[in-house]
């Protein structure tokens, strides 16, 4: 007897010390602002939030870079999930849109190449010294632009200084900044066959512009505008909240209606949100309501939409979210094909160490869909109406009725349903921006 309860006993222990060791290797500490913590937490964060948690490896190998770790753990359709670090402006994503104030495309043609300025953020040292979209560009700093340019990009996104020659002989010196582009670049009143139609063109989605864009609302209402042209070519997304704040000020869409059906992995699950209830996750300092912007809102039953392969994220969701409720006529191309929702985490400072070393995630969370259940646009969202605003070498100022896509929708040549009259292009892009912000909850 005495001899079992020894082994008792014993087996006890053992038992006791193994607990205390598969504890001990449970609650391994690493010490903060190390490679090894950050790429813990990476790693935990994901395996709680990533809608593909049940692809991820096992947790190793977390001595590397945080930047390089996290690389590893994404999935093979992950084209969007992203990382950055405070301090680390290599992290950041650089474009010429938000480095120098304008953006432009290259495309070659019958064996020569064309770049064309696609946009000049307002307000910005290029917009002041004189470059407009559509302007040809013959170099970039010492950069020939009869070549192909897309080797040379990370190159000129380093420069301190860009230097352009315009086709007509003026050069342009541009140092580089952080741009803070307005949401609006342009609103006006177009009118054709009696009939007034508001043009507005979007940036990005971003409650820094809600007031702005109510300015712009009142103005249309005040002059008769029935129709509205929604310009989201150069649109890479943002908040989902001014996703929604758009749709109950432009449309007839009611703050109870659903927006969006969100799908996540078995531990995030599902959930809807209405117009309103997305509308309520607008960032700390505003305060917008459902009610006051249905009471000034168009009301339409009907919206034109241009849409880009740039057109993306928060962007696509107000096209497809839209469907349902109104007649969403989209002109111009495909879009970029963003189709699912991200978080937004950043690391403690037992992790980081320091507040001001702090690491953002923005994993990939959510699938997208909207009241009728439809979604999975990840080729991107193809238009009623294809028109290929290259097609020649010349574009046109936003808003300019001589733009094709413009002239489209005022000539009333946009089709409605799936399949959509295809103008073909001439050329083929070989450089375009390839910029999008993630779509947060």
């Amino acid at each position: 007897m005495f001899k079992e309860m020894k082994k008792l006993i014993i087996f006890f222990f053992a038992g006791m010390v193994l607990a205390l060791c598969s504890c001990k290797k449970d609650e391994e500490s690493f010490a903060p602002g190390s490679n090894r913590a950050i790429n813990a937490w990476i790693w935990e964060t994901m395996k709680k939030q990533y809608y593909w948690e049940n692809t991820l490896p096992g947790r190793q190998r977390i001595d590397q870079d945080p930047q390089s770790y996290f690389m590893t753990l994404l999935h093979p359709q992950d084209r969007f999930s992203t990382i950055l670090q405070n301090q680390n402006s290599e992290t950041y994503g650089y474009s010429f849109e938000n480095t120098f104030g304008f953006d432009f495309v290259q495309y070659e043609r019958s064996g020569s190449w064309t770049t064309l300025v696609t946009l000049v953020v307002p307000g910005s040292q290029a917009d002041q010294l004189g470059l407009s979209r559509g302007d040809t560009l013959l170099r970039l700093n010492n950069l020939n632009l009869s070549q192909p340019i897309q080797p040379s990009i990370p190159a000129l996104l380093r420069s301190n200084v860009i230097n352009l020659t315009r086709k007509d002989g003026k050069s342009f010196a541009i140092a580089s900044a952080i741009i803070a582009q307005p949401v609006i670049y342009r609103h006006a009143v177009l009118e054709h066959d009696h009939r007034k139609y508001g043009y507005l063109n979007i940036s990005h989605f971003d409650f820094s512009g809600g007031y702005a864009l109510l300015g712009a609302i009142e103005g249309f209402r005040a002059n008769g505008v029935s129709e509205l042209i929604l310009d989201l070519r150069h649109n890479p997304g943002g908040q989902v909240s001014f996703s929604a704040f758009c749709a109950l000020l432009f449309t007839k869409v009611k703050p109870a209606d659903v927006f969006v059906e969100m799908r996540g992995n078995r531990k995030v699950g599902m959930r809807q949100l209405s117009f309103d209830a997305a509308l309520q996750n607008q960032p700390d300092g505003y305060r917008f309501r459902s009610a006051d912007l249905k009471a000034k809102s168009l009301n339409l039953s009907r919206i034109f939409i241009l849409s880009s392969g740039q057109t993306a994220s928060a962007a696509e969701l107000l096209i497809n979210n839209l469907k349902p409720y109104i007649d969403v006529r989209q002109i111009g191309q495909t879009t970029m094909g963003k189709d699912m929702g991200s978080s937004s985490v950043k690391s403690p400072p037992e992790v980081s160490g320091k507040e001001s070393y702090n690491w953002v995630l923005h994993p990939l969370v959510y699938k997208l869909y909207n009241q009728q259940g439809h979604g999975d646009y990840s080729t991107g969202i193809s238009p009623n109406t294809l028109l290929d605003e290259y097609a020649s070498d010349r574009i046109f100022p936003f808003g300019d009725p001589q733009d094709p896509m413009v002239r489209a929708v005022l000539e009333g040549k946009v089709l409605r349903g799936d399949a959509g009259k295809r103008s073909e292009g001439k050329g083929r892009v070989v450089y375009e921006r390839d910029f999008v912000r993630a779509m947060v909850f």
